[in-house]
């Protein structure tokens, strides 16, 4: 385990928590910062890691800044499993354990690679929720099977309308390579374009006339979901309670949080998948279903 990476999410988690608000441009910054002389990853990484464990939010459609969510303790699907989750500094960490601890329940600490610590809580007892909420953590009982019941299942018309000629450069979604790569055709024909420019990049979807400014997941998902294609993308076991999504697709912010915090910890690359554990088969069907994905199982 490279406790250096670990560290770097952490002391990010611990700058956001201070300043409550920053914009993307500040947050790159202090990702610079944070990384010097050291292996330094996308930007996005960095996003999607703290976003997916809700230690933060962001506008999928416009990133113009991120903001520390509130501190939550999350009722994850695995039975007296919690994890804490948002705004947090070493100081407040040591007062939750004390809390928890004093109450006869337990905190452990399981560090990740490439995602801030994860905080366990377990065999908490009514005084400890007690106690908890006392120092202004709120309990989220349920969460990823009651947000799986409100995820969106969203059509490219659910997006602004765009009019303007695609200009140079551009790059183009390939659904071979799944990445987006230089486009130099003089036709604009349909596909989702990603348009470079200073700031987070815009991308365009186009079908025939009709063209829509879409958030970049959601655009990959839409191209994905072409009833011809035979390709498993999001695929489940039943048995295992493992969601795997195919590398290096990621899934929009909302479903990557329901999954992920259905365990609590971040998905695990396995061969070409991301691998979610502890996902119930409603939850996971919810979310196949949100991405326009067929019900698809495999065998472990």
């Amino acid at each position: 385990m490279n406790q250096t990476k670990s560290n770097i999410y952490d002391k990010l988690l611990y700058y956001l928590s201070h300043e409550g608000v920053l914009r993307w441009e500040k947050f790159k910054d202090g990702i610079n910062r944070l990384t010097q002389n050291q292996e330094r990853h996308e930007p996005s990484t960095y996003l999607i890691s703290l976003a997916r464990l809700g230690h933060l939010d962001y506008n999928p459609a416009k990133l113009s800044h991120v903001t520390i969510a509130p501190t939550v303790l999350i009722d994850t699907a695995v039975e007296k499993r919690y994890v804490l989750v948002g705004s947090r500094t070493p100081t407040f960490l040591e007062e939750v354990k004390e809390c928890v601890t004093d109450t006869g329940g337990k905190l452990n600490i399981k560090s990740d690679q490439y995602a801030p610590k994860t905080i366990v809580l377990s065999d908490l007892t009514e005084t400890s929720f007690s106690e908890i909420e006392s120092i202004g953590i709120h309990i989220s009982r349920s969460f990823s099977a009651k947000l799986s019941e409100l995820l969106p299942i969203p059509e490219p018309t659910d997006f602004p309308r765009d009019n303007t000629n695609l200009p140079d450069p551009v790059n183009k979604f390939n659904l071979d390579s799944l990445k987006f790569e230089p486009y130099n055709q003089r036709q604009r024909n349909n596909g989702l374009y990603e348009i470079p420019q200073y700031g987070p990049s815009v991308y365009i979807l186009k079908s025939g006339s009709d063209q829509h400014i879409v958030p970049r997941d959601w655009g990959i998902w839409f191209m994905l979901s072409n009833p011809g294609k035979t390709t498993k993308y999001v695929t489940y076991n039943k048995e295992t309670e493992i969601l795997r999504v195919r590398s290096p697709l990621n899934l929009p912010l909302i479903l990557d949080r329901c999954a992920t915090l259905c365990s609590g910890f971040p998905p695990e690359l396995k061969g070409n998948f991301y691998h979610y554990p502890n996902v119930p088969a409603g939850v996971a069907y919810q979310l196949t279903n949100s991405l326009h994905q067929k019900w698809e199982k495999f065998d472990v």
